[in-house]
């Protein structure tokens, strides 16, 4: 029993490490960083995409940030992400907007993304299940970024989210230790 409590403790501490809390929002950011999902293999976009369009759109309509970073290449099928989520976008609002079309994946996001942001503020623009390990690695990149989402609890997103985040500590580790 004692020890099950001691690998339980280690196991969360290990957890908080990795993903520390997300900071807390401001009112106003310089950027907004939309990260990109695919659309479905017939160019129609996945519902995840349109909820983090119209998230991008409510941000703006709020007065969140000044310019929109739609970030995400052509990962799953020929559909560039960001070009998919920019067309759905600016047929509603007329949103002030880079299209960053390399990044393959979250890290390559932020990566990528870093050109454009350099030294300002951003607010990352995801998913509930995708929020803190994009903040997480958002830490590695930005001194000054907070995190706006959407509601997300698909069993199948919750699934991938776990598996991400297992290959995100194994990779922090391997860095840590020389081997990445």
């Amino acid at each position: 029993m004692i020890v099950s409590l001691c690998i339980l403790i280690i196991l969360i501490c290990i957890y908080i490490y990795f993903f520390p809390f997300i900071p807390k929002r401001k009112k106003h950011y310089t950027y907004a960083l939309l990260l990109g999902c695919p659309a479905h293999d017939d160019g129609t976009m996945s519902s995840s995409q349109i909820k983090r369009c119209d998230l991008a759109i409510k941000m703006y309509q709020q007065k969140l940030y000044d310019t929109l970073i739609i970030s995400g290449s052509n990962v799953k099928n020929e559909y560039v992400e960001a070009k998919v989520m920019y067309d759905y976008i600016q047929n509603k609002i007329d949103i002030p907007t880079i299209l960053e079309t390399k990044a393959r994946n979250t890290f390559e996001n932020f990566k990528l993304s870093k050109e454009y942001i350099q030294n300002q503020d951003v607010l990352i623009l995801t998913s509930q299940t995708h929020a803190k390990r994009a903040c997480a690695i958002a830490k590695q990149f930005f001194s000054d970024y907070g995190c706006a989402w959407f509601k997300d609890l698909k069993p199948k997103h919750i699934i991938r989210e776990i598996a991400s985040r297992i290959i995100y500590i194994k990779i922090e580790i391997q860095k840590k230790i020389g081997r990445y």
